[in-house]
């Protein structure tokens, strides 16, 4: 069996208890009266006239776009700089208690912030959503570039090769497995981020769509706005592990040799 077909299997299976979850959802409100919980079947046609495609391009491409653009700035800063503190003998010691006394503030709580400063535009939710998946990405190098195996780095050294050449070509690729751990908890966050920047903020996307329709009292669109964030959610999370698995494949292949 070839590498994605295991995949593959692995991820069917470990989809058996959305799809259990679903079954029991179905039927426990197909007769529902209340409404507050329509029937299951109900918020599926109203799912498939909102969102097959009519309302994509307003809601939908923009969080999207705002989460990637977020999320990726927040790469392209927070690798690089925790690269070079984790690579410092005085930077952790210097950088750690800011970053942990910033990150401990929830990131939703500083969305007002940030529309205070920068107004409610797309600059600020992306603003914000950089800005809170930062520090995991940040802490996370940090700590893999600091933790790198000694002996590694004593072979790059008897090779003579310059210091330069070792922080990025030796220690920052050995710290990728404990990097993308935090890679995976930032883009949650700015996911979250995301979400919660639009209820506060915007008259777009899928968080300001879902507050609309529940202010409104339009029930099932409120309930099609939390599904399409639960498939949403399901479906970043599954590209992001095949884009891991493809990034450290060589981590993968050597765990499975030791």
């Amino acid at each position: 069996m070839t590498r994605f077909w295991r995949w593959l299997v692995a991820v069917l299976i470990g989809a058996w208890l959305p799809i259990v979850f679903v079954a029991w959802w179905w039927n426990a409100s197909a007769d529902s009266t209340n409404p507050f919980f329509p029937p299951l079947s109900v918020i599926w046609e109203q799912f498939k006239v909102n969102w097959i495609f009519e309302l994509v391009p307003v809601h939908v491409v923009p969080s999207i776009r705002n989460l990637l653009i977020g999320f990726l700035i927040a790469v392209v800063i927070a690798i690089p700089a925790g690269t070079l503190i984790g690579a410092s003998r005085n930077g952790t010691r210097y950088v750690e208690p800011i970053v942990d006394f910033i990150r401990s503030i929830p990131p939703v709580a500083l969305v007002p912030i940030f529309i205070l400063l920068l107004g409610l535009d797309a600059r600020m939710r992306i603003t914000s959503i950089a800005f809170s998946a930062s520090f995991p990405i940040l802490l996370a190098t940090i700590e893999g570039v600091r933790s790198t195996n000694f002996v590694v780095l004593d072979t790059a050294k008897s090779f003579r090769i310059s210091p330069s050449a070792i922080l990025w070509r030796v220690r920052l690729p050995g710290a990728m497995p404990t990097v993308f751990s935090g890679l995976q908890v930032g883009f949650q966050i700015a996911f979250v981020v995301t979400i919660a920047s639009e209820v506060l903020g915007s008259g777009f996307g899928l968080g300001a769509f879902t507050l609309i329709a529940t202010d409104s009292f339009l029930i099932v669109d409120a309930w099609t706005g939390v599904l399409l964030l639960g498939i949403l959610g399901y479906l970043l999370n599954i590209v992001f592990d095949v884009v891991e698995r493809l990034s450290l494949r060589w981590y993968y292949g050597q765990k499975k040799l030791s």
